[in-house]
């Protein structure tokens, strides 16, 4: 999107919300079998927001982040939205074709991108090369789907394969991989199925040995031992905080306090990169117990009438999903994928009707929620940090570079940057600079807490402990 800061992620995750909302209302009060699950889930994102380290950080999202509450619930809401709403055979297929031709684009640019040498690795203009590893991967089974009814459809395999392939993603292929095979399982004939479920057990060992064992290891320059030393420190951090965990996107402000090594030298973490893990963090073994919930439920109920495509494509992201985290441009589209599998399933005698009315209402809150976050970051982008910080209030972003306009040392200024603080901006640089401007203003209180915010963001650089240091403090980070 031209004209903003964050071109790819935000328009994105606006469409998720504005999607959601409007679905949800439409679909209330959601698929039969799958309503108490579904609220768990919805209950334990609000709960986990509630007793957030921040409240607001979790409510509006870290910018470029955006897994807020909001989201979560958004998700929630495009499964109803599909599941209750696409019912008939017409539709189903018509929302698969939809993704699949999507996808196809998307291939297509990550192939121009690889030929033009644009970028060190194509990401198909989604900003990102692992959401285009994850959202090709599901597009593969779902081709076979909709290719074994149209075969034309099988062209569009094409480019999703080629821009999966140039977007180096291990965890994309690993994800196709899986999702091929499922699709296997579930095509398969009855009386082949267990020796089709060996054969796809050892493929994936394999698969997962040459990854291990060949050049793979290092591709990208990542060899993985860093998310297994994240993996390790988050289980620290979950135990410090086991019912409701830290709040939706706060990991960021003190995993640094959990942190036994400098896994990647300069950089900080705000994601766990396992989504098991960190929405266990983020969570809580509530959020967890939830989620588990609505998964053996959908699973059970789901694979008493399979649809192939589409399940598959969600085993392929919960595989991909082992190396990453839930992000708005991939999540949004497989808990969509999700309601269709669950809708096709679904053998009750007649759908239940839209309800037009919550339809409405959604679409107002979904408007409400999803627009102005948007325009506030094109005000951004113009340099117009008063109304940026007007539109979308609880960003803290739009506060720092706020505070930095107005001169960083002026009392309006401070008080611009203390906000943005205190409504969770984990950058390490900016919680320093905060701490020498109060500092410089005499604020030595202020300041210390600062520096200190910095160290448990990120506890490895030497300058904010030197920093307590002059002021006559210790560090505290453990």
């Amino acid at each position: 999107m031209p004209g903003a800061v964050d071109l790819f992620i935000l328009p994105r995750t606006a469409l998720v919300v504005a999607f959601g909302a409007v679905m949800l209302g439409l679909g209330l009060p959601g698929p039969r079998g799958l309503r108490l699950p579904l609220l768990a889930v919805a209950a334990a994102a609000v709960l986990a927001a509630g007793f957030s380290i921040n409240p607001w950080l979790s409510i509006a999202g870290a910018y470029t982040r955006y897994e807020s509450v909001v989201v979560r619930l958004a998700y929630v809401g495009l499964f109803i939205g599909s599941a209750v709403l696409c019912r008939r055979p017409g539709s189903r297929e018509l929302a698969l074709r939809f993704l699949l031709a999507g996808c196809a684009v998307a291939g297509l640019e990550a192939l121009w991108q690889g030929y033009r040498h644009e970028l060190a690795r194509p990401d198909g203009n989604l900003g990102q090369p692992g959401l285009l590893g994850a959202l090709l991967a599901m597009a593969v089974p779902v081709g076979l789907q909709v290719g074994l009814r149209d075969v034309r459809w099988l062209v569009a395999l094409i480019p999703v394969g080629g821009g999966l392939y140039v977007s180096s993603s291990r965890a994309g292929w690993l994800g196709a991989l899986v999702g091929l095979l499922v699709f296997g399982l579930l095509v398969a004939p009855r009386r082949w199925r267990r020796r089709a479920l060996l054969a796809a057990t050892g493929i994936i060992v394999v698969a997962g040995l040459v990854v291990l064992l060949s050049p793979l290891r290092n591709l990208n320059q990542d060899t993985g031992g860093a998310r297994v030393g994240v993996w390790s420190d988050s289980v620290r951090m979950i135990a410090a905080r086991p019912l409701t965990g830290w709040g939706e996107d706060a990991t960021g402000l003190m995993f640094g306090h959990f942190q036994t090594h400098d896994w990647e030298p300069g950089d900080t973490f705000d994601r766990i990169h396992d989504q098991p893990l960190d929405l266990l963090v983020a969570q809580g073994l509530l959020g967890g117990a939830a989620m588990a919930w609505l998964l053996v439920a959908f699973a059970r109920g789901a694979l008493r009438r399979p649809w192939p495509g589409a399940l598959a494509a969600c085993a392929a992201y919960l595989a991909w999903s082992l190396l990453n985290f839930d992000w708005a441009p991939a999540t949004g589209a497989v808990w969509a994928l999700a309601g269709l599998a669950w809708g096709y399933a679904d053998d009750a005698p007649t759908p239940d009707p839209p309800r037009w009315g919550g339809g409405l209402v959604g679409l107002l809150v979904g408007l409400l929620l999803a627009v102005p976050p948007v325009l506030a970051d094109v005000a951004y982008h113009s340099g117009d940090l008063k109304r940026a910080v007007a539109l979308n209030p609880l960003q803290a972003r739009y506060h720092q570079a706020l505070g930095e306009q107005l001169g960083s040392t002026t009392p309006q200024a401070l008080a611009e940057l203390r906000r943005a603080r205190d409504l969770g901006d984990y950058d390490y640089s900016f919680l320093i600079e905060l701490g020498d401007a109060e500092r410089k203003d005499g604020h030595v209180a202020e300041a210390r807490r600062a520096y200190q915010a910095a160290l448990d963001v990120y506890p490895f650089d030497p300058t904010a402990p030197q920093r307590l240091k002059d002021l006559g403090y210790s560090s505290s980070s453990s």
